[in-house]
């Protein structure tokens, strides 16, 4: 079967052909992806050089697919339905699992993380591929709500359940709170909407693409380049930082309000400083973490379904499957490629 692959250090996107997934255990499922999309860290990956990812790999960890076959214990599956695929694979049993720590599951990722399309752990492929074995499928495949797409979906299992995770329980414990969201990609827009979905009294939106500003701005944010952003012009109750940037993160941490809570999503490959004594003096909680995304899933899939939030806004592009490898690479920061044809309900 296609697969397709990051070339590694050598760069650039190819199709290549790999085993054909089978079922292995009896609580397997087989998947072939309908509309995959990149994440942030795909973009930084494909436009950039990102450690680790040095050798080719296959990559894609952002789908909906559609059922192909189950094994003899899957009850809750069958051929035909359209699931969210989360990035990571768990069992749902584990003492972690159940402590809503998916991604360390012990069934999965006893020896380390157990994801999708990222070059750690042992190799479960990539999620622009035509089809994807999924263990604990019962668990681990959501089916799509029927007013919910493939389109509207294709992010859930991990770019825009990473940002629900990270603002709609901050702005349920403190309503009405400004938030502040320093951007480079998907994640930031996504959060962006999510917070104006759940009531923050300001949104204000910094990122160096013109582009994403724009549309924060329809998104009823205050948007600029951080150039034009002084984090002493006010305080937040809730910052978010999405991209690896060492300016970025000390800026949200500066601009946070005492007993305010900052979160970052962005990758940071070595240590980087803090501003330890003023986030001491000013109270604040900050959490730097990978997102734990299969219990958030039905959350969000409601709050698609609920058209309180429209992420289908984000996306910059829906193209053929058979081009990403071509396409990728320059159609802008959030495409999505589905095949033919694409049952869009």
């Amino acid at each position: 079967m296609k697969a397709l692959y990051y070339r590694g250090s050598e760069g650039g996107l190819e199709w290549r052909e790999d085993p054909e997934p089978a079922i292995l255990a009896a609580s397997d499922a087989l998947v072939r992806p309908l509309a995959a999309s990149t994440c942030d860290l795909d973009q930084a990956i494909v436009h950039s050089s990102v450690p680790g990812a040095e050798q080719p790999f296959a990559i894609g960890h952002e789908a909906v697919g559609e059922v192909i076959e189950v094994g003899p214990a899957v009850t809750e599956l069958r051929p035909g339905d359209q699931v969210v695929i989360p990035y990571h694979l768990s069992c749902g049993a584990c003492d972690r699992c159940c402590d809503e720590l998916p991604l360390f599951c012990r069934e999965t990722a006893a020896e380390a993380l157990a994801v999708y399309g990222v070059p750690v752990g042992e190799e479960y492929g990539g999620l622009f591929s035509e089809l994807v074995r999924v263990p604990f499928a019962d668990h681990g495949l959501v089916k799509l709500p029927p007013s919910v797409t493939a389109l509207d979906a294709v992010s859930v299992g991990d770019n825009l359940t990473d940002a629900y995770r990270v603002i709609a329980p901050r702005l349920r414990a403190r309503p009405g709170s400004d938030v502040l969201i320093c951007s480079a990609g998907s994640l930031g827009l996504y959060a962006a909407d999510i917070a104006r979905a759940f009531g923050a009294r300001t949104v204000r939106y910094i990122d160096a693409s013109a582009e994403r500003c724009e549309l924060a701005i329809e998104f009823g944010a205050e948007a600029s380049s951080a150039e034009n952003f002084d984090p002493s012009e006010r305080e937040f109750g809730i910052s978010l930082v999405t991209h690896g940037s060492v300016g970025a993160l000390r800026t949200a941490l500066l601009a946070t309000e005492p007993g305010g809570a900052v979160e970052n999503l962005g990758f940071h490959f070595a240590d980087v400083p803090l501003p330890v004594a003023a986030m001491h003096f000013k109270c604040l909680t900050f959490r730097s973490a990978m997102s734990n995304a299969r219990p958030l899933i039905p959350e969000v899939l409601a709050l698609v379904a609920s058209g309180r939030i429209d992420p289908r806004r984000v996306q910059t592009a829906v193209l053929p499957f058979e081009d990403a490898a071509e396409a990728l690479p320059t159609a802008g920061f959030k495409p999505v490629f589905v095949r033919d044809p694409l049952d869009q309900r």
